[in-house]
């Protein structure tokens, strides 16, 4: 399975993948960035996340915990609309990915960060 879709989001494989497994999940309706996030977004954003573990698990990922979530941080965002990127395994992910992707990126933040 390499795409899923609902009513409020839809999800597929990156078509220039930073791990093994890379999806973006992206909502319907239109939001420019992370950065323009509400707090009455927290239920879509919690959304996106439970579509990338879903399919994660659909495609076998295993390790739950080797997996890293996130928004690429204004202005290095290649497109202007909200996207999710889930990405496994994360342990694996070259340098390149990690540069763009990883915990010491500048460009990239988990969810969790986002909120904090």
């Amino acid at each position: 399975c390499l795409w899923q879709i609902d009513d409020q989001l839809v999800c597929f494989r990156d078509l220039k993948p930073g791990a093994t497994h890379h999806y973006l999940i992206i909502p319907r309706r239109h939001i420019d960035n992370c950065k323009t996030l509400q707090g009455d977004d927290i239920p879509l954003v919690e959304q996106m996340q439970k579509m990338g573990r879903s399919i994660l698990e659909k495609n076998e990922v295993c390790d739950q915990d080797d997996v890293r979530m996130g928004f690429h941080l204004p202005p290095f965002s290649s497109v202007p609309h909200l996207h999710l990127h889930a990405l496994a395994p994360a342990s694996k992910m070259n340098f390149r990915s990690q540069l763009h992707y990883g915990p010491q990126s500048h460009w990239f933040i988990t969810v969790s960060l986002l909120y904090l």
